[in-house]
């Protein structure tokens, strides 16, 4: 199967989603050629195997409750702008 990325989620989101449980980062991570830190684009299709399932409980109530986790830092612009230099090091 296929799901697409939403904005802010991370490989551990999804599998949470599609898997019911983190640990199918590596699922998802070795079926679409991924490391398991690798940063999502939105709109990205990653292909999944609804055979590993790890808590059907968890993907079902994602499902009927339309939860899509999005737990990925998308705003890396940080404290600090260009004004700040070197001046302290």
């Amino acid at each position: 199967m296929k799901i697409k990325v939403l904005s802010g989620q991370s490989l551990a989101d999804i599998a949470i989603q599609v898997y019911g449980n983190a640990q199918g980062v590596f699922m998802l991570a070795q079926e679409n050629g991924l490391g398991v830190t690798d940063e999502l684009e939105p709109g990205q299709i990653l292909s999944y195997s609804p055979d590993g399932v790890i808590d059907k409980g968890i993907v079902h109530h994602y499902a009927v409750k339309g939860i899509f986790p999005a737990t990925a830092v998308v705003d890396d612009s940080g404290v600090f702008d260009d004004s700040f230099d070197l001046t302290f090091l």
